[in-house]
């Protein structure tokens, strides 16, 4: 058993014991698994393995454990549970991830099984779809095709492929991934008011008799996780059923009858190779999942995913680099883009707008990349970023103003942070009547006014011509009469222009970049700047001087919640060292009970009496907001 041990509080995390025998929890020095804490009691709890699993033993007087979901408080004679496989154990302020390491091998070596068989079905189906592709009328190719793969595929596994998938163990090991998918659809569907599943594969041979057996078992899968129907599904779901899956499938899957079974195999059969055919492959569930918020294929065997602001590694891979190598080219091929070993990296986006990058060798050593930044389908607003603790009601106040007052704004901070999210929100403060012209290099802003311009960056053709850069889009939109600009990212030399369009009488324009500070975003900028003409240093910082008004600095938190974590001022040049000067107006600080909050550092801006004048800021409302700390 391998345990992994970690502190909500500290958010320290460390391996407790990795050991094929048993082990004791608790505070006392000589337990195996020490916790301390004056809340966890010297013995809290053994852990033997059983006859039906892994025991655990809550001695009584202890405090109450939640394993997977479900409260134990241990009477006068103490309490036991099995568990088998992998549990959840919140324990105070730790969480303890028990992880049976037999049952995992086990597990991976059936993972893997899973996989040859997906490659040989998957060629074998190709094989047999190409004989048949002539006979495929131009007008009626989705219900051909369908029609078609349901044929080859029943035909291949009822004959060919028959005794190694419904005649040994690997019939309950594709049950078992089969029913998990069903479990995610499930809970995607609920989560977004879907009625049914919308996609094509779900025609392939669906026999609404046998739906309901399955329907039925997935609700007693989900139950065990502690999610029932007709209450809100919790945002943690997929986390909640991960924890108690593996112990409840067995006792579900073999309550169903052998011809369900039988059915439920088939149908994810169908619908993996209709994915890797025509669709996106293992990508296609997690695009549909709302609390997925970013896809990173590191290699087609190894995925990982953002939940809920925390990264972690799925079972789903590709079957081969060649069917990942396909689904990319099935990304950036509608959008005239190419990737081939001549230009091996690409930028794109899906049709929901979710910002895709590939990449393969000979740049990607261990084969193709994929990073996907899902489009979030809800636009986020302030009342949103108010309820995450993102940002502060006085720092709304404050930016509002600005915007409101037409100062430019530079939003900065790390990869993933929230940049583009937070300048989405603030551009929500622009009047409507404003004409605003955005450059991006994929179009990932959601602006709510009518006036807008959108522009789009475009890669060179395999001639080597036709490129459009962010530079190029910048130098063109002040032909167009633009109120104000924003750029999604300034990471070259487009700086140059954005600072002159800044400069010129586009007052209000807003742009992104990477920085780990507000200090650090000047120095970056001025970088890009030098990068990209031959001004002089100091010329460069009189022009970001006069150009940036505020700079809003965003940081990600190790428990990954995204933060505004310093609102800075642009104070000019330092009349000794000639470099630009910043004044923090709002910073983030540690809270006595953990997490951080942005405090008003007591400066404000030089411009705040034109703000309160023109309306844009009621001093008297902001000053109580900041007293009251809400």
């Amino acid at each position: 058993m391998r345990v992994v041990v970690q502190n909500t509080l500290t958010n320290r995390q460390w391996v407790g014991i990795d050991s094929p025998a048993g082990f004791t929890i608790g505070r006392d020095a000589n337990c195996d698994v020490k916790l301390d804490s004056r809340f966890v009691s010297g013995l809290h709890a053994r852990v033997e393995r059983g006859a039906d699993g892994w025991e655990f033993e809550l001695p009584p007087g202890v405090n109450p454990v939640e394993i997977n979901g479900k409260e134990y408080a241990p009477g006068t004679t103490g309490i036991k549970v099995t568990i088998r496989d992998k549990a959840v154990v919140k324990l105070m302020e730790f969480v303890l991830t028990l992880e049976d390491a037999d049952r995992e091998g086990v597990a991976e070596a059936e993972d893997e099984q899973i996989t040859e068989l997906f490659n040989l079905l998957h060629a074998n189906v190709l094989r047999r779809l190409d004989l048949r592709m002539g006979a495929i009328s131009a007008t009626d190719t989705s219900q051909h095709r369908t029609d078609q793969l349901n044929k080859i595929i029943d035909d291949l596994l009822l004959n060919e492929f028959r005794p190694q998938v419904f005649e040994s163990d690997l019939t309950k090991a594709l049950g078992r991934v089969g029913l998990r998918s069903r479990v995610s659809d499930w809970l995607i569907r609920k989560m977004t008011q879907e009625k049914k599943i919308t996609a094509e594969w779900h025609t392939l041979g669906t026999n609404p008799e046998l739906e309901g057996p399955l329907e039925a078992a997935i609700i007693k899968l989900v139950n065990k996780a502690g999610i029932y129907t007709g209450k809100p599904i919790p945002i943690n779901a997929d986390e909640l059923v991960d924890a108690t899956y593996a112990s409840g499938f067995g006792a579900v899957w073999d309550e169903l009858l052998a011809n369900v079974r039988m059915y439920a195999v088939i149908s994810y059969v169908k619908k993996v190779l209709y994915d890797i055919i025509f669709g996106l492959g293992p990508l296609e569930d997690l695009l549909r999942s709302p609390s997925i918020t970013e896809i990173m294929v590191v290699t087609p065997k190894q995925i990982y995913i953002e939940r809920n602001g925390r990264v972690v590694k799925i079972a789903q891979t590709f079957p081969s680099e060649e069917s990942c190598i396909s689904v990319i080219e099935r990304i950036v091929s509608p959008l005239g883009r190419r990737i081939d070993r001549s230009s091996p990296l690409v930028d794109a986006r899906l049709r929901d707008g979710s910002r895709v990058n590939a990449i393969i060798e000979p740049l990607a050593i261990k084969g193709p990349c994929i990073t996907i930044r899902k489009f979030p389908q809800f636009k986020v607003s302030v009342d949103d970023l108010l309820r995450w603790k993102s940002i502060t009601p006085p720092a709304v106040a404050l930016l509002r103003a600005c915007i409101l007052y037409r100062a430019n704004v530079l939003v900065s901070g790390g990869t993933g942070s929230g940049k583009t999210t937070l300048l989405n929100v603030l551009s929500g403060f622009i009047p409507n009547q404003d004409r605003l012209v955005t450059i991006e290099d994929s179009a990932e802003l959601r602006l709510q006014q009518e006036h807008v311009v959108s522009l789009e960056t475009k890669p060179a053709n395999s001639e080597g011509k036709g490129q459009y850069t962010t530079r190029d889009l910048v130098k063109n939109a002040l032909r167009m009469r633009p109120d104000r600009i924003i750029v999604g990212e300034c990471r070259g030399d487009e700086a140059v222009d954005m600072l002159q369009a800044m400069n010129t009488g586009h007052s209000g324009s807003m742009t992104t970049i990477h920085a780990n500070s507000t200090q650090d975003a000047i120095a970056r900028l001025e970088t890009m700047v030098l990068m990209g003409t031959e001004i002089p240093l100091p010329a460069v910082r009189r022009q970001i001087a006069s150009a940036i008004h505020l700079i809003v600095h965003t940081d990600r938190l190790s428990n990954g919640q995204r933060l505004v974590s310093q609102v800075s001022e642009v104070m000019g040049l330092h009349p000794i060292s000639g470099e630009v000067e910043t004044r923090d107006i709002m910073k983030s600080v540690e809270l006595p009970g953990g997490g951080r909050t942005l405090k008003p550092t007591g400066y404000m801006p030089r411009f705040l009496g034109e703000m309160v004048e023109k309306g844009h800021l009621r001093l008297e409302s902001w000053f109580e907001q900041v007293r009251s700390g809400t």
